[in-house]
């Protein structure tokens, strides 16, 4: 067969196209190649095809390649558009959600408290309201002569009990005056004297600063009006401040001298309710 007619042949099947309906040749002005400038293991009768034929064979692995990648983006963005979609959701079917721990917590701290219950004890002690840790106003303590405030302490060196007897009305002048004058310079902290009392001297030995109150166990019959106006406060515990404060309603979160001063301030009003730290 003519080197012609084969050529011709070749380019039929790779092209799709029979002898009688030639395909014209699209050939590219900058490509010149010449056969020195081909290797020469390659037949340049089947570059020239490859060259001349614009629709190679499909079944070609170059062809199978692209196809596969048109594919490939096609069903990409299918399901690009698939996810999109919103879903079609009945809404009859009620959706619940989890309850969240962290939630709860929150809701918790924020609920505003139950007012608390007023608690009511028998008077320990005549200056003594029948609610806890509340004595009466010095005007109701006096109307009833009621003007000696006692309690009983003991001393350290002798170990022996005795009685204490304080004046009302010139301790609490005492110790308003103190307040009023020196209130600026303790920033809402109790002084180092109310934190570190001075105690009394001991009647049987003589003994100066040796006698300490002595607080009640039960918590109830704590006697706070003559812890005050001894300025012997600084002998309670936190805890015992602590009940102090929750019994009237005051935060009960802080250091020691913070609950002090105002377990100190809070009685003296209780004394005096139009007494005014300003």
């Amino acid at each position: 067969m003519p080197a012609t007619e084969e050529l011709d042949l070749t380019l039929s099947l790779r092209c799709g196209t029979s002898r009688e309906t030639p395909t014209p040749s699209l050939r590219s002005p900058n490509l010149n190649l010449s056969l020195s400038d081909q290797s020469p293991g390659i037949n340049p009768s089947l570059m020239e095809v490859q060259l001349i034929c614009p629709n190679p064979n499909l079944n070609s692995p170059l062809a199978s390649d692209n196809n596969n990648s048109n594919l490939s983006v096609g069903s990409s963005r299918h399901n690009t558009n698939s996810l999109n979609a919103p879903a079609n959701v009945d809404n009859n079917v009620p959706i619940t959600t989890p309850p969240s721990s962290r939630s709860s917590r929150a809701s918790s701290c924020t609920r505003p408290g139950k007012k608390r219950k007023r608690e009511t004890v028998p008077p320990p002690f005549p200056w003594a309201t029948d609610q806890p840790a509340t004595v009466h106003t010095q005007q109701y303590l006096l109307e009833n002569n009621v003007r000696i405030i006692k309690g009983k302490v003991h001393c350290k060196r002798c170990n022996k009990e005795f009685e204490l007897n304080l004046n009302l009305e010139q301790k609490l002048a005492d110790l308003r005056n103190l307040i009023q004058n020196e209130v600026d310079n303790w920033h809402n902290r109790a002084p180092s004297e109310w934190l570190n009392p001075v105690y009394p001297t001991c009647v049987y030995c003589r003994t100066q600063s040796s006698t300490k109150p002595i607080i009640a166990k039960n918590k109830k019959e704590i006697n706070w009006l003559f812890l005050l106006l001894g300025q012997m406060l600084g002998c309670c515990t936190l805890d015992h401040l602590k009940y102090f404060c929750e019994h009237n309603n005051i935060h009960r979160t802080g250091a020691k001298d913070r609950l002090l001063y105002v377990t100190y301030i809070h009685l003296v009003k209780q004394l005096l309710p139009d007494f005014s730290i300003n």
